[in-house]
């Protein structure tokens, strides 16, 4: 008598289908937001009228500028695995104030001014998150309070103006063809620090750190103190932010950075850098500041408001979240 013939079972597939499902998730993870960045730029050029026109590109990538250098500051601090830095709406509001109300002083007094405001702003919060292992959120939303009130209270609500035809104004509205000298800062910013975390022994650290903090520390690495190195460069990019905002209007006011702390993060969530440290790319943090500076303007033209822009970018920073999280838990990162 022939022994029966077993049809296939499940348990032969399973192990197929887990590859598919990993591999569509690796391709989701780690390119999928520059295939939905040209999808979406793409859907913008042929569907949303004006987007197309070069006074609006030009416009989009302006207004991007400022929010994609503090994205490239905490872009840092977020591949050491310290979260995210709140206190870049009050270093941004500093460097801009300073700018204006110092310029008397000259244009290089008062940039030295306003970048030795971020800093300290930088060492405070490296030494207590990286020294002392306080939680990054509540450190930096500590000062981010201590700043905003302290800024607050010097200048009363003041709007500082600038000379218009001083050199920050005229830094403001100078071009080379249609692009802007904020995209071109943005530009220079991105390259120098695309370097810095690519190609230096500390970038190479930092993403050591944190990718495993023990680990680093077990071979000799002094964490804190690249922390402190993180925080740092988000306070200086703060402060280039600020001055380019400042210059911008040609005016500086306390609450000129409103909302900043949630737009970088967001560029740096999106653009597909771990939340959870170790992993990320000055380049995907660009892309992520370009997709929700096209999709924000997209919402503009199409009439929606501000708070489905708000609604928009926040349902986006859950979905990049979620996708990070189940990245992790799959094993792929």
């Amino acid at each position: 008598m022939t022994a029966p013939v077993l049809a296939p079972t499940n348990a032969t597939e399973k192990p197929h289908q887990t590859d598919r499902r990993r591999a569509i998730l690796v391709f989701v993870s780690d390119k999928g937001i520059f295939l939905f960045t040209g999808l979406v730029i793409l859907a913008a050029l042929v569907l949303v009228n004006g987007f197309a026109s070069t006074a609006n590109v030009v416009d989009v990538f302006h207004r991007a500028s400022s929010i994609g250098i503090v994205a490239i500051g905490m872009t840092f601090v977020v591949i050491s695995a310290n979260y995210i830095d709140l206190s870049v709406v009050a270093q941004v509001a500093a460097a801009g104030v300073s700018l204006m109300a110092f310029n008397s002083l000259g244009v290089i007094p008062a940039m030295a001014i306003g970048i030795g405001f971020c800093m300290v702003f930088g060492l405070v919060n490296g030494f207590a998150v990286g020294i002392l292992r306080a939680n990054a959120v509540v450190v930096t939303l500590g000062t981010t309070g201590i700043g905003l009130g302290l800024l607050a209270l010097a200048t009363k609500g003041t709007i500082f103006y600038g000379d218009p035809n001083g050199a920050t104004a005229a830094f403001g509205a100078f071009r080379i063809g249609p692009v802007p000298s904020s995209a071109l800062l943005l530009a220079v910013v991105a390259i120098l620090a695309a370097v810095l975390l690519g190609k230096s022994s500390f970038g190479f650290t930092l993403r050591s750190i944190g990718s495993n903090r023990e680990a680093a520390r077990l071979v000799g690495v002094r964490s804190g103190l690249y922390v402190i190195g993180a925080f740092l460069a988000t306070s200086i990019c703060s402060a280039i932010a600020g001055f380019v905002l400042a210059s911008y209007s040609n005016t500086a006011v306390a609450t000129m950075a409103a909302g900043f702390d949630f737009s970088a993060l967001a560029a740096v969530i999106v653009g597909g850098n771990s939340l959870f440290g170790g992993k990320g790319s000055i380049l995907r943090t660009l892309i992520g500041v370009i997709f929700i500076a096209v999709i924000s303007n997209v919402l503009v033209l199409l009439g929606f408001t501000y708070e489905w822009q708000q609604f928009v970018t926040g349902s986006i920073i859950v979905i990049a979240v979620a996708s990070d999280a189940l990245s992790r838990k799959a094993g792929l990162r």
